[in-house]
Formats: structure tokens, C-alpha cells, sequence
């Protein structure tokens, strides 16, 4: 049971200090509310993907087949959703002096930070084909039932323990970064956003 513990440690850890709308989230959290703004962010991620986890370890061959067939329409609401946050966080990026983006973040509930988290990741096909590549191919295609659990709850685990770790260290250097800066972030994010939609549209 050792391999699927690494493995999935491994997995996790690539997959969380990927450069993705969720890693720029975490960091802007961070920034204004240290860890505890970062934890919901976390959760919803973990929901999404232990979602796909399930999926994926059960119905790999049937849901591959069904994202090969509805491609194109999953990609356009995907880009869709994606259009949408990257709106959001343009007209936060222009409000800025007049709202401040602390007070945004600071006022927002829990369950809007996980909920968004969760949209951002469940939304994603990368995020499916992903998951479905790992349990069809080895290591993890290898281990029998419940190490594929173990696999996918490890790298899980990593993933929350990394993100939390994300959100903590940009707690710790907020006081470096101007309001003009935290502001970038805003506006980096919301171009982001609108490439990932782009992508998604056009592939």
C-alpha cells in the first residue's frame, strides 16, 4: 500500500502548484485573510475532485466515451463559465479604489469562496481528463481497488495540505504587496479566466 501513498503524494503536489485560476485565487485569499481565507477556496477544490475521483475510478471508459462524443458542448459551457468569472473579476479590478479589494474578499462568506472554487474546478474538462489519464494509465491503473482510493485520498490530502500551505505563506507577505499589486492580481486573473473560456471555445 506504500506505492499508491507516493504516488498519490506526488500527484498531488504537481497538481496543486500547477499554474491555474485556482492557484491565483488561493494567492489573492491569501493576501487579505491568510489561511482561513484560503481553507473554503481549498474545500470546494476537494470537493470537485474527489467528485471526479469517483468517476473516474468507476465509469472511466463510459464517461470517456461520453466527453468524446459531447466534446464540444461541455468545452462551450465550460468557456462560458469561464467568461463569466473573467467579468466578475475585470468590473472587481476596475471598482477597486472605490470597493477595495480587501473589504471584498474579507466580506465574503465561506460557502461563496468554496462554491466558486468548486464551480472553477468542476466546470473544467482539463480537470475530468486529468483524473480519467491517471486511473487509465500506470501506476495507478495497476493497484487494485481500494489502492486506487488510497492513491486518489492521498493525492487529495495533498493537494488541501498544499493549497492551505499556498494561502498561509501569502498571508505572511501581504504587508510587501501595495494595493496596486493585489490589484494586478484582480486583473491578472480575469485575463486568465477569459483565456482559459477562449481555449475551451475554440478547441
Amino acid at each position: 500500500m506504500l506505492a499508491p501513498i507516493i504516488f498519490g503524494i506526488g500527484t498531488g503536489f504537481i497538481m496543486s502548484i500547477s499554474l491555474g485560476a485556482i492557484f491565483f485565487l488561493l494567492i489573492q485569499a491569501g493576501l487579505v485573510g491568510g489561511w482561513r481565507k484560503g481553507l473554503p477556496l481549498s474545500m470546494g477544490v476537494i470537493l470537485g475532485d474527489l467528485i471526479y475521483v469517483t468517476i473516474a475510478l468507476h465509469f472511466s471508459e463510459a464517461i470517456t466515451d461520453y466527453l468524446t462524443e459531447y466534446r464540444g458542448t461541455i468545452a462551450a459551457v465550460g468557456g462560458v463559465v469561464f467568461f463569466g468569472l473573467g467579468i466578475q473579476h475585470l468590473m472587481h479590478h476596475q471598482k477597486a479604489k472605490k470597493q477595495g479589494i480587501d473589504d471584498r474578499l474579507l466580506l465574503m462568506k465561506d460557502w461563496q469562496l468554496g462554491l466558486k472554487s468548486f464551480a472553477i474546478n468542476i466546470v473544467n474538462p482539463v480537470n475530468i481528463a486529468w483524473w480519467l489519464s491517471l486511473y487509465s494509465l500506470p501506476p495507478a491503473a495497476d493497484f487494485d481497488y481500494s489502492g486506487k482510493w488510497i492513491f486518489g485520498f492521498a493525492a487529495l490530502a495533498t493537494v488541501f495540505v498544499t493549497e492551505i500551505g499556498v494561502s498561509w505563506g501569502s498571508g505572511k507577505i501581504k504587508n510587501y504587496l501595495t494595493e496596486q499589486r493585489i490589484k494586478q492580481i484582480d486583473l491578472f486573473l480575469a485575463l486568465l479566466f477569459f483565456g482559459m473560456g477562449i481555449y475551451l471555445i475554440t478547441v
